[in-house]
């Protein structure tokens, strides 16, 4: 889907205008940034946030007058990026539309195209996975599952290359798009190895967090994210039901869908060994992987589940932690079962609670964390993310750019 007949403006190195309404502080929008700019480009920001000011995300898909409060907001929003985006759309060579950008690219890409830039869209989940297939928010087959469909495909199709975050992802989205010409680059979530570093945790001194009280030798547990499905919050709760205080002692932090729902399974078990925070700031996570001495990662049994590898797995494995989480295609393509972290079968309480007990042996522990470190400087450190998106940038045939990696030109 290449032009050849692209203009380029920048006189040193290929400039790219990051656009739309995503959320400049998502662990992708930044880690994609940041391997742009360590591959040689300059990245410009057009970004007016509206979906990361949202208290509760899941609102408009539940009530109308929060849709309409948001769509009022995205009105306002397209409105100040449109009259702005002319002179900036002049100086770029490229366009990027991060995550959540569906709506965006429907805005933004008929100009985009008509300007000859070259446009990357960077989506990480699709409406339709997320809204119909896996929070189930909105009934299959329906009339908004038909629309939300459509939008899904017509932001795939408006876009010269799309970004995925596995083989996997990218396969569900060339078959959601219906297009044999939509080109697709695979781009790890990875994570920001900078502060998710066991070296940088031991040289500050962050101090442990307070984990609840529990018996000698029991240990301790992570998980944090947004309680959604393909989170398997449940199959978490469950596995501490089985084990018991005197085992494991879990913490689980953040909020979302399921938050309610599985702290009052909690409840219905009297668990005494699992703690529920509400949230933790986001420069804190690290001190929180390196004070457990098992971090969990996803175990829902969705389609969902099994396309992705999320941000909390390559955050465990950039800290060298000791990781449980489901099997999956695609977590196979990053870690190996026994090796560098215990992969289990999905929604299985017992599986679990079983891994987990086989991480009493200390030295045990050790191996899996330090192998899931070397997979991770493998297969999602910055440069790596930066040698995958040259792929979707063509350098080739950007005549006079020499692209290549910037040492410590990140963030």
């Amino acid at each position: 889907m290449e032009s050849p007949g692209r203009r380029f403006n920048s006189p040193d190195r290929p400039r790219v205008l990051a656009l739309g309404t995503f959320q400049p502080g998502y662990p992708r929008n930044v880690l994609t940034v940041d391997g742009l700019r360590a591959l040689g480009c300059t990245v410009d920001v057009l970004n007016i946030p509206v979906w990361d000011r949202l208290p509760d995300r899941l609102a408009p898909a539940r009530r109308w007058p929060a849709l309409v409060a948001l769509g009022l907001r995205l009105l306002l929003a397209y409105a100040m990026l449109l009259a702005r985006l002319p002179r900036w759309l002049a100086r770029a060579d490229a366009v990027l539309v991060g995550y959540p950008g569906h709506l965006d690219m429907l805005v933004f890409a008929p100009l985009v195209r008509m300007s000859r830039r070259w446009l990357v869209f960077d989506p990480l989940v699709t409406l339709t996975d997320t809204l119909v297939e896996d929070r189930r928010l909105v009934p299959t087959g329906s009339a908004r599952a038909r629309v939300i469909r459509l939008l899904d495909r017509l932001a795939l199709r408006l876009a010269d290359v799309v970004l995925a975050d596995t083989e996997e992802n990218a396969q569900y989205m060339r078959a959601l798009a219906r297009s044999p010409r939509l080109r697709i680059v695979v781009v790890p979530v990875g994570a920001d190895e900078e502060l998710f570093s066991p070296d940088r945790v031991s040289a500050l001194e962050i101090p442990s967090p307070g984990w609840p009280v529990h018996a000698p030798g029991a240990l301790r547990v992570l998980f944090y994210g947004t309680f959604i499905p393909l989170h398997g919050p449940e199959t978490i709760v469950r596995a501490a039901a089985l084990l018991g205080p005197e085992r494991a002692s879990f913490v689980l932090i953040g909020r979302g869908q399921l938050a309610d729902e599985t702290r009052a399974l909690a409840e219905d078990f009297g668990l005494r060994n699992a703690c529920f925070l509400p949230w933790a700031p986001y420069h804190e996570l690290p001190a929180w992987i390196a004070s457990a001495d098992v971090v969990l990662g996803i175990f829902g049994d969705t389609a969902k589940a099994a396309r992705v590898v999320p941000n909390k797995v390559y955050q465990a494995m950039a800290m060298g932690a000791a990781i449980v989480t489901r099997d999956s295609p695609a977590a196979r393509q990053v870690l190996e079962h026994e090796r560098s972290a215990l992969l289990v079968p999905p929604a299985d309480p017992a599986a679990l609670a079983d891994a987990i007990e086989a991480l009493r042996d200390r030295e045990r522990r050790a191996r899996l964390g330090v192998a899931a470190r070397q997979a991770f400087l493998r297969v999602a450190t910055r440069q790596v993310l930066a040698e995958r998106l040259q792929a979707a940038l063509p350098a080739s045939r950007w005549a006079g750019y020499e692209l290549g990696i910037v040492e410590g030109d990140g963030r």
